[in-house]
């Protein structure tokens, strides 16, 4: 007969099996069908032997009724794209990054809202705090965001983080503050804390509001940069570190009261229950997030097994937490905190049973074995989920949580339990805390700035074949016990992972990506030696741009850190607003362009009709401009052809109607077989004269989604239509790849949408 213990595990697993089945499901199933589910699952719970089906369809079930919920709630379609007059509450901090502040927002008696959203205010003339109610203009759209390979996918962060919609604050006078602060206790409290930190904190006031109320709006893109190189990111999340030092702070003082007051009762049962609930307000204060929820619970049934006066089941423990969290929030298991969180704890418990009774090294060495053991038993879930995998990590917090846990925690910690009590004090305690957060980030910068510390991982996501072994061994260096041979295969599993790159294509092969970079153009090409960049981009009001955040990660995913060649078409920005971004991330070699570039010193070539070269038996030549040319705008761009056997491809800028018939009176070709639509479909290219010579099998036009100007015209998708080609956006299908070979034509052609939906996609 299985134990308790037993059935709990057993059941967890199989929910969380069945949540994880329904997170990769794309298609969404109505509520009368889950409620059908939720009928079958009790019949199915009647029956012995099908109950392990049943946990695992409830599972399902439970994930996808609330994932229903997410979607429902979200923005009506007919409001999209509206400017809506409205009253709204600042319901978390706002994040400022220079002129813009973006936040989340709540309507206030205004049903065409959704619940919560998420918008951004350029040049905001005042910055407004959490808590205030505004009056403001919003243009709000259902959540999308780009889809491509190895790169930030804005639609799953917006379900999981349970976001209705997105949108922007529309300038004008008719935008005010109608209210002040007005916060419930526990938000004034974590608002307080923020300007205390912030007045007194110094430069360590973002370390410090993240460890004190779990918000990270002031950490800056560098700061997570260096956190996530020397893999010290879980110590801005409040955890299992963080809960357990409050519960332990509490102990010690309640239980040194308690003796000093000489209270009636059991001393340490008292400081046990005050302890866990020291550390469950903690939790709260803190935002309550999964590995806080995860802390704070296993801190309670601790607590509760050691009031029963019995000996505490760490896995059982674990297990019922774990069902916890995932009934009261199922979408929660898509949060990198939920499988990062518990596979840590799983990590130390087998640590703790299997090496450190029978571990001979000092004190110090056992540490570092611990920290060794997360490495490698966290592994599978860095390199999957952030693509990366930091070696410097069992070093770096062998330094710094000893001080997190006997300085700047307990600091923090009682600098907020003393703020209603005295002031000073609380200002001097976390004056101290704030002293040992700036050594603690000395420390992970100078190792964030050695050269091995940014070990990338490449092509983790969507790939198939046996990488995947390489991927889930090196959690053996944590399963099995010391001195087995094959615990050994877990290093070798290791670096098998960090030197795997994805295949490039053979010779005479390239490989096509047009990559989805919204209102803009940037195009991948690579073949066997050569990587080619044709242009990057456009550059973002809110700070950062396409090359940062879609052609640099997708690089990443490559494997790659050069580009042999980089093309810009013309100046204009949405093709070239990311160029000074990849000079400074990646080795780059020669650039040609169309136009002259004024944010870039390097010595740029123009391109023009009659540049020819060859890689790996694919030809690349130039059609335009012609030698000589001044054009300038859109005719100056660069329009690159590329061959190999009898196909081609056309890549085509933004020419408009000028150019392309220049560009015809120098036509070598007679057709071709994919080609890029000339300016983003607009109905100043695409000139039947064009087509026809054209007459391609594929057209594909680079576009944002829901774009003002309505590109590609539906006129133009219906001229290449019409002369025989399969017409594609990146604003409906995300990126695009195919390859194409001199023996093979056309293969592979994908689309990163099609390839990665889930049924909470629009």
């Amino acid at each position: 007969m299985p134990t308790t213990a037993t059935t709990v595990i057993r059941v967890s697993l199989l929910l969380l099996a069945g949540g994880f089945a329904a997170q990769h499901s794309r298609v969404a199933l109505s509520s009368d069908c889950c409620i059908a589910l939720f009928v079958a699952v009790a019949f199915l719970l009647v029956c012995r032997r099908l109950q392990w089906f049943a946990f695992f369809l409830l599972g399902f079930t439970l994930f996808m009724h609330s994932g229903n919920a997410i979607v429902d709630s979200r923005l009506n379609a007919k409001f999209a794209g509206d400017s809506m007059l409205t009253r709204v509450r600042v319901i978390d901090f706002p994040k400022v990054s220079g002129a813009t502040v973006a936040m989340l927002v709540a309507p206030v008696n205004d049903a065409r809202l959704p619940g919560r959203s998420r918008v951004t205010w350029f040049e905001a003339p005042r910055i407004p705090e959490i808590g205030e109610v505004w009056q403001l203009e919003l243009r709000l759209r259902r959540p999308r965001g780009n889809s491509n390979p190895g790169a930030f996918k804005l639609e799953n962060w917006m379900f999981r983080e349970d976001l209705h919609a997105s949108g922007y604050v529309v300038s004008g006078k008719r935008n005010q503050r109608l209210a002040s602060k007005t916060l419930p206790a526990i938000n004034a409290y974590r608002r307080n804390f923020e300007i205390d930190a912030r007045e007194h904190g110094g430069a360590a006031a973002a370390v410090l509001v993240a460890l004190g109320v779990g918000s990270r709006h002031l950490l800056s893109r560098d700061q997570w940069d260096r956190y996530a190189r020397t893999g010290t990111s879980h110590l801005m999340a409040i955890s299992g570190l963080h809960i357990g030092l409050a519960a332990m702070f509490a102990l010690v003082c309640l239980t040194l009261v308690s003796g000093l007051l000489r209270l009636r009762g059991n001393h340490i049962d008292r400081a046990t229950v005050g302890a866990a609930a020291l550390a469950s307000s903690y939790a709260v204060v803190s935002g309550f997030a999964v590995p806080s929820q995860r802390a704070a619970l296993m801190l309670a049934f601790a607590a509760l097994a050691l009031l029963s006066r019995r000996r505490p089941q760490p896995l059982r423990i674990v297990a019922m937490v774990a069902l916890i969290v995932f009934i009261l929030e199922p979408t929660s298991l898509l949060l990198p905190g939920f499988g990062l969180s518990f596979t840590a704890v799983m990590v130390l418990l087998w640590f703790a049973r299997s090496y450190t009774p029978s571990f001979k090294g000092s004190r110090l060495m056992q540490l570092l074995a611990m920290q060794v053991a997360l490495l490698f038993g966290l592994m599978p879930l860095t390199a999957t989920i952030f693509q990366r995998v930091a070696l410097v990590a069992p070093v770096v917090n062998l330094i710094v949580v000893p001080v997190f846990s006997f300085i700047t925690v307990p600091m923090v910690l009682a600098s907020m339990a003393l703020r209603p009590l005295s002031e000073m004090a609380s200002v001097a305690f976390l004056k101290v805390a704030a002293g040992s957060a700036n050594g603690v980030e000395t420390v992970i910068g100078f190792f964030a700035s050695l050269p091995f510390a940014d070990t990338r991982v490449a092509g983790i996501a969507g790939f198939g074949g046996t990488i995947w072994i390489f991927v889930l061994l090196p959690a053996l260096w944590v399963l099995l016990p010391r001195g087995w041979p094959g615990r050994w295969i877990a290093i070798l599993a290791a670096v098998a992972l960090l030197l795997h790159k994805p295949a490039t294509p053979s010779p005479g092969c390239v490989d096509m990506n047009v990559l989805d970079v919204g209102q803009g153009l940037s195009v991948l090409l690579r073949s066997a030696q050569q990587t080619l960049l044709f242009d990057t981009g456009a550059s973002y009001r809110i700070g950062g741009d396409a090359a940062q955040q879609v052609v640099l990660p997708f690089m990443r995913y490559l494997g790659s850190n050069r580009l042999d060649l980089l093309v810009v078409s013309h100046a204009d920005d949405d093709h070239a607003g990311g160029a000074s971004s990849l000079l400074r991330h990646l080795d780059v070699g020669q650039i040609y362009a169309g136009e002259y570039l004024a944010d870039i010193s390097r010595n740029v070539i123009a391109c023009g009709n009659g540049q020819t070269w060859t890689a790996d038996g694919v030809e690349f030549q130039f059609l335009h401009p012609g030698r000589g040319a001044t054009l300038n705008g859109n005719d100056a761009s660069c329009v690159l052809a590329v061959s190999t056997g009898e196909y081609r491809l056309l890549l085509t800028g933004d020419i408009e109607a000028t150019a392309e018939r220049e560009l015809l009176a120098r036509w070598p070709f007679e057709s071709v077989n994919v080609v890029l639509i000339p300016h983003h479909g607009s109905l100043t290219s695409s000139s039947p004269a064009l087509i026809n010579r054209l007459r391609p099998e594929l057209a594909i036009a680079s576009t944002g989604f829901d774009n003002r100007w309505g590109l590609p015209k539906e006129r133009v998708r219906k001229r290449w239509e019409g002369a025989g080609a399969v017409v594609l956006d990146t604003a409906s299908s995300g990126a695009i790849s195919l390859r194409m070979c001199a023996g093979d034509g056309i293969t592979r052609l994908q689309s990163e949408r099609s390839q990665q939906r889930r049924f909470w996609h629009d």
